[in-house]
């Protein structure tokens, strides 16, 4: 069978969406349950907080990475209801009570700063985007550390050093710098997606995971926030695989996370990599 890498901690996560239709991830340890984006209605993610044995007022914190419609949609009715404080740094905040008044519980938490959540230890970290203050987040407990990074125009120093010792990596692969410049949008959007505030695509995924795993050994890397237009869950997993291994040797585990329904999950210490067959 070969060596096999692992986390060893109690921790599971769920995509239940990933994408420009709406974007959230539910983490767990024990009791505590943590929200990362709240991109999806109220209606929709109830059903899939019982699925995962959550009740919505059994929500502990809900993390928020930026404004942008797809990550905070749902925010207001899903805060209300489950009464679970919202956390992001202030000028996220403010950006978010410019659309819809924060009739609900907020916590301010600088980018860069830490909180203890329940099981959880949470950072947040700077990424490039089109947005105020936009974020990625850091979730330890334990051995086990999560990190997730979406919207994002190229791989700052920040993200390359979050993404160190990670057991799981959420990581936009957004597009095919192809497929773009040959897609069907405007000459001022592709500029937009391919900036260095715009998104990440499949290649610089693939550089920044396959710079980590030389540097820390081995990991499960989750493609997230595929565009339906100018990527596919086929071309990513191919071409982030293909980058990766021409990079590194290093064994890694890769799924990707879907756009508009639950996907991927993930549990520490049950997904090994086994490194024979890598």
């Amino acid at each position: 069978m070969g060596n096999t890498f692992s986390p060893s901690n109690d921790v599971s996560v769920h995509c239940l969406a990933s994408g420009s239709s709406g974007n959230s991830m539910l983490i767990q340890c024990g009791s505590t349950n943590i929200l990362i984006d709240a991109g999806l209605s109220l209606r929709t993610i109830s059903p899939q907080f019982s699925k995962h044995g959550v009740n919505i007022s059994g929500l502990s914190a809900i993390l928020i990475t930026h404004e942008h419609s797809d990550h905070t949609s749902g925010l207001g009715p899903i805060a209300r209801k489950s009464r679970a404080p919202v956390v992001s740094n202030t000028a996220t905040l403010q950006a978010c009570a410019a659309r819809d008044e924060l009739s609900y519980d907020c916590e301010e938490l600088s980018t860069g700063e830490t909180r203890e959540i329940g099981c959880f230890t949470v950072r947040s970290f700077s990424v490039s985007h089109d947005a105020v203050e936009p974020v990625g987040w850091i979730l330890e407990s334990g051995n086990t550390k999560i990190v997730y990074a979406t919207d994002t125009g190229y791989c700052s120093v920040e993200l390359q050093s979050a993404l160190s010792k990670a057991d799981l990596i959420i990581l936009e692969a957004n597009h095919d710098l192809d497929w773009l410049q040959r897609g069907p949008y405007t000459h001022e959007m592709k500029a937009r997606v391919a900036s260095e505030t715009g998104h990440l695509s499949n290649k610089a995924c693939a550089d920044a995971v396959s710079k980590r795993l030389e540097e820390d050994g081995p990991s499960t890397i989750w493609l997230a926030h595929l565009s339906r237009v100018n990527n596919s869950p086929s071309l990513a997993r191919r071409s982030v695989q293909a980058g990766i291994r021409a990079n590194t040797k290093v064994p890694f585990a890769l799924d990707v996370a879907l756009r508009d329904h639950p996907s991927v999950f993930w549990q520490a210490g049950r997904q090994a990599v086994q490194l024979s067959l890598m």
